[in-house]
């Protein structure tokens, strides 16, 4: 395989106005990597055999399948769908009025579970004794597929089913049908149907805020240098974010579980409060 990467910064240090210090830090990363080859005519001399191969699943979940295919990349994800007519329009069942599974089973490619890029935004305001500092990151592109949505579906506790019931069904091809057996498809089996719950992975997010105070060394009568207080937190709150789950969490710490949520803790915020005294 190939991987190529490049990362890049723009950095800003000064005064805005008298007083006021700003200290400021742009960043912005990306890396793209491609499957070149697998195997071809490999000649095992244990066997005798010669054996060729393109594609290699190497975990999934019945809805969800990571492969690693000739010519993609490492983090490519595969769904499987729901059955279509000829004209590529979801099929309805006349009699029943659900859908149905696609029964070969086909697994198409939903995306891929790295970002496009990421970006960073620190920034520091100094004044006087006060120190304001915060960073807003970006994880633009990519997918993930949420298990979790689709079996809260199936059991009607999720507020997509609600919706749906309070609006008397669910619309497919433009029409309405009933809203619980079409679930008990789409969120049915190991992990419903994976299609159905593939969301962007971007989002961004205030990543970290800390404001602090230092009580100068003449308030101790130049017995300590100085005391500083500081108020830190740590993940607080998403700008943006459309999956109902945190993109930047993961299920697994393997190479090839990225992009899925299955009933995944939540993330985290943190608050925390530090004094530093220098003697």
């Amino acid at each position: 395989m190939t991987n190529k990467g490049i990362e890049a910064s723009l950095n800003y240090n000064g005064p805005i106005v008298k007083g006021l210090d700003w200290s400021s830090t742009f960043t912005f990363t990306l890396n793209r990597n491609k499957i070149v080859k697998l195997l071809t005519n490999y000649h095992d001399a244990a066997t005798g055999a010669t054996v060729s191969m393109d594609s290699l699943a190497v975990g999934g979940t019945g809805s969800y399948e990571m492969s690693l295919v000739k010519g993609g990349s490492i983090g490519d994800i595969y769904v499987n769908t729901l059955e279509t007519d000829e004209h590529g329009y979801i099929f309805v069942d006349a009699t029943s009025k659900t859908v149905l599974a696609d029964p070969n089973n086909t697994y198409v490619k939903a995306g891929n579970a790295s970002p496009r890029y990421n970006l960073g935004f620190r920034n520091s305001f100094t004044y006087k004794h006060f120190n304001l500092s915060f960073l807003i990151a970006a994880r633009i592109g990519g997918v993930g597929v949420s298990v979790t949505q689709a079996i809260m579906d199936r059991f009607g506790v999720s507020k997509a089913s609600a919706d749906a019931r309070n609006a008397g069904g669910v619309k497919v091809n433009g029409y309405l049908i009933p809203a619980e057996p079409y679930y008990q498809v789409v969120g049915g089996g190991v992990a419903g149907i994976g299609s159905m719950y593939v969301y962007s992975a971007t989002n961004v997010r205030l990543g970290e805020a800390s404001l602090g105070y230092e009580i100068p060394a003449a308030f101790f009568h130049n017995k300590i240098q100085g005391v500083t207080l500081s108020l830190t937190g740590r993940n607080l709150f998403m700008f943006y974010n459309r999956a109902p789950f945190d993109p930047e969490t993961t299920a697994s710490t393997d190479t090839y579980w990225q992009g899925i949520d299955y009933f995944m803790q939540p993330s985290l915020r943190s608050l925390g409060f530090s004094i530093k005294v220098q003697l």
